[in-house]
């Protein structure tokens, strides 16, 4: 009887082309169960890091209530120093206070705008019920560690999807989670600085002569997180688009054949982020766009270094086949 095992050396033995790679695709796969026990344990320690912020903030609450309350009292003691204003001209006396800044030339307008004064007490925002401050406090303090919490956040994120990445999109890891949360930063900056201070003066100056707003302190504060949070997301967009783009969903074709659909719903996002006034909405709006433009190049620019490390890539293999 033929020996049939004398080509095959003695203790070794042979595997089928491929099974390497099987069985190290069997390695890395985790089983649905344990993607959700992974992903139950990102988010628990997300919503641990949300905690902690917001125990932080809500110590400092009064200090960051002082801070969110600025533009409602130097839009009052503003429109106090001239009573006749209505809304167009309470905007475009702000308008010439920034430029005055700007310039160096501020004179009277600093005055007005100074925190030595003090806002009448019928004017002041209002406790209407006996927990209002109490949650005031909860609001800043979640809106504070949401703040804080970001890049924590993003990190356990991108923990989760970075076992099902390539090399070259791990890579993504600090330009996405720096470039979110500075977008974040902006968007928050461009709501509190100019967005809110305009809104305000719309809404006050439509008061008549014969009444006095009295506002609640807890309907302000929803007004002004909701603005703070939507130009915080909102801003995100180049970010998303440069995940996206390296990963190869989204091209800059996409982008500009869908533009006239993503300009209406640029204005729907606008329209739910924003107080109903046009000025909000507009101020909102028109960074969007200018945004979504910016995000165009982004995908352009970002698309073409995966090409190019695609090439490259091709190219080590050749040389490693010859």
């Amino acid at each position: 009887m033929p020996d049939t095992e004398s080509d095959v050396p003695q203790g070794e033995i042979t595997e089928a082309p491929g099974s390497q790679e099987i069985s190290t695709t069997n390695r890395v796969e985790m089983p649905f169960l344990d993607h959700l026990e992974e992903l139950r344990w990102r988010i628990l320690k997300a919503l641990l890091a949300l905690l902690v912020g917001a125990a932080i903030c809500f110590v400092v609450s009064d200090q960051v209530l002082r801070v969110l309350t600025q533009p409602y009292n130097d839009a009052v003691t503003s429109l106090l120093s001239d009573r006749g204003a209505g809304s167009v001209e309470a905007i475009q006396q702000l308008l010439h206070q920034w430029i005055a800044g700007i310039s160096g030339e501020a004179g009277d307008d600093a005055a007005i705008r100074a925190p030595s004064s003090p806002v009448p007490k019928d004017r002041q925002l209002q406790a209407l019920g006996p927990m209002t401050y109490f949650f005031l406090k909860l609001q800043v303090a979640f809106l504070g560690g949401v703040v804080i919490s970001l890049p924590f956040i993003f990190f356990q994120v991108w923990q989760f999807v970075a076992p099902g990445l390539l090399t070259r999109e791990r890579g993504l890891f600090l330009p996405v989670v720096g470039l979110s949360v500075i977008c974040f930063g902006v968007g928050a900056l461009i709501a509190y600085s100019i967005v809110i201070p305009l809104g305000l003066r719309f809404f006050l100056g439509l008061e008549p002569p014969d009444m006095t707003s009295q506002w609640a302190a807890d309907k302000y504060m929803s007004f002004v997180m909701r603005l703070l949070l939507g130009f915080g997301l909102v801003f995100e967009m180049p970010v998303i688009t440069l995940f996206l783009a390296r990963l190869g969903l989204v091209t800059p074709q996409l982008m500009r054949r869908v533009r006239r659909y993503a300009i209406v719903a640029i204005f729907l996002l606008a329209a739910i982020f924003t107080p109903p006034d046009p000025i909000s909405q507009m101020l909102m709006a028109i960074p969007l766009i200018a945004l979504y433009e910016i995000s165009i190049v982004v995908c352009r620019v970002s698309r073409r270094k995966r090409e190019e490390d695609s090439d490259a890539s091709e190219d080590v293999g050749e040389e490693g086949e010859g």
